[in-house]
């Protein structure tokens, strides 16, 4: 059964790196050495959160509508790892699905 994604992965793909690289980025980074002033840095990291949010939400009901059989292990994976699992699974879903 494969069911659509709610969102079309040519967005769902520069979402999620989005959201890993400029949280990772802000995290690890000080962006202010940059001329960038520290609100720029924080509604940056406010979006990067929303796009990963996005990301794992629409991944986690795909795994359930697709009624994978690993389901709860992705959605843990999701969980846990937010857009790094997002984006292999992405990447690999095509693959994935006809094992269901």
């Amino acid at each position: 059964m494969d069911a659509p994604l709610l969102i079309s992965k040519n967005i769902l793909i520069p979402m999620a790196v989005y959201g890993f690289v400029f949280t990772f980025i802000t995290i690890t980074f000080d962006v202010t050495p940059f001329n960038i002033p520290a609100s720029f840095g924080s509604f940056l990291t406010y979006l990067a959160v929303m796009c990963s949010f996005v990301t794992v939400i629409v991944l986690i009901i795909d795994v359930f509508r697709n009624n994978l059989q690993s389901r709860y292990l992705w959605t843990l994976g999701f969980l846990v790892s937010g857009c790094f699992a997002g984006l292999y699974y992405l990447l690999k879903r095509d693959r994935l699905i006809p094992q269901a």
